[in-house]
């Protein structure tokens, strides 16, 4: 007991999170003897009474190169290196709470260079030096599986490829639509509250977000700068339904063949619908913006393999401005291991975005390369982008995770 005591003292320190090193400390300790399972335990009930967050980091430097930039009417070749992201994670989740069953907190501060300084989609150089933010800030609160409430900044609940995180994307970039979708409402990671559970072990999945609709005046699609909001609450909302039928629920989203979280085959289809309204927009009062969108997504064991498969519809409206774009993609990959050289998985995306007046078609081939799951990768994309005014690219990316 004298054992367990002292390594209480030490063990709240440090995270105790199920793949953490600490618990994996303390589970040799028991199969070596040293301790036994019920100082183990008091070790680990002791620790998870203190507050030991859990840190996380994640970089992902890149180089781009190809027709990347557009000076005038014609793109040229050009070539970058950047850290495409830099992000510091701090969570902590407490269980046994008094009420319900548990309780999360997370603060997310990004660097993201891509979204600020350098966009080979619209060929722009802005040559703005990145700048930290605060990406996520919420605290979860799990009252039972069907009921949860959580209240902060965090993605709005629509897209299914931008609700998962880009560490377990299939491809280096999401689709071009998608990518429009997040910012025709205003700013995605947006200040919300949201009402969210699973039903029959996660037969079927809702969540219901709602917000004042103030961040329309920060980021938006309409083409004005002018551009002022109404911030009353429920001005924006957002819903999402999933389905998964019995025996193929995804725990964890993951548009990989890895799936961390995931055992065996997972299928899982979406809809969702958001909307922001009572917003000027010059002469234009009480503009509404629409968002809707369904996606299908399975992963199924195929051979010595694992094959994903992903497809989505989305299409975004501003009403009084007339206004519209939609856009649609399927992509694919399958995971295999070399034994050798660790796990690869050949990848493909084939993309048209409509935006009214123009079209864009996009064909993503590339490859993953796992050495530790999303922890430690590299990837390879190279895109052929067919626009509209005939001014084609082809684009080379080639990007790396550490994620610790």
């Amino acid at each position: 007991m004298r054992k367990a005591l002292l390594l209480s003292s030490i063990f709240p320190v440090f995270s105790l999170a199920t793949d953490s090193p600490m618990k994996t400390l303390l589970k040799k300790l028991e199969e070596k003897g040293i301790l036994t399972e019920k100082e183990v335990k008091t070790i680990e009930k002791t620790a998870n009474k203190s507050f030991h967050p859990i840190v996380k980091i994640r970089l992902q430097p890149r180089i781009d190169f190809g027709d990347i930039y557009k000076d005038g009417d014609n793109y040229k070749t050009k070539s970058d290196f950047y850290f495409r992201r830099v992000r510091l994670e701090i969570s902590k989740k407490w269980k046994n709470i008094p009420i319900g069953e548990s309780l999360k907190i997370n603060f997310t501060l990004q660097a993201d260079k891509a979204e600020r300084d350098y966009d080979y989609k619209k060929g722009k150089r802005k040559h703005t030096p990145p700048s930290v933010k605060v990406k996520y800030a919420y605290a979860d609160w799990k009252i039972v599986d069907e009921f949860s409430v959580r209240l902060g900044i965090k993605k709005l609940p629509y897209s299914r490829v931008s609700l998962t995180s880009s560490s377990r994307q299939l491809l280096i970039e999401r689709p071009y639509s998608t990518e429009d979708a997040k910012k025709w409402l205003g700013e995605y990671d947006n200040n919300h509250i949201l009402f969210h559970g699973k039903i029959a072990k996660g037969i079927f999945r809702y969540m219901v977000a709602i917000g004042d609709g103030s961040s329309i005046a920060d980021e938006n699609k309409t083409g004005k700068e002018n551009v002022q909001a109404d911030t009353k609450i429920l001005n924006l909302y957002a819903i999402r339904l999933e389905f998964s039928p019995p025996g193929f629920v995804e725990k964890k989203k993951d548009d990989t063949g890895i799936g961390e979280k995931n055992k065996g085959n997972a299928i899982s289809f979406g809809i969702s619908y958001a909307e922001n309204s009572k917003f000027d927009v010059g002469n234009v009062n009480d503009e509404k913006g629409t968002v809707w969108g369904v996606d299908l997504f399975g992963r199924f064991q195929l051979g010595p393999g694992i094959l994903v498969a992903q497809a989505e519809y989305v299409k975004m409206k501003y009403d009084k401005l007339d206004k519209d774009e939609k856009g649609w993609y399927i992509q694919g990959g399958y995971l295999f291991d070399t034994e050798k050289f660790g796990k690869v998985e050949p990848a493909f995306r084939y993309e048209n975005v409509d935006y009214g007046d123009s079209d864009r078609k996009i064909t993503t081939l590339g490859f993953n390369h796992y050495f530790k799951g999303h922890k430690i990768k590299w990837a390879y994309n190279i895109l052929f982008i067919d626009n509209d005014d005939g001014d084609n690219q082809t684009v080379h990316q080639i990007q790396a995770q550490f994620y610790f």
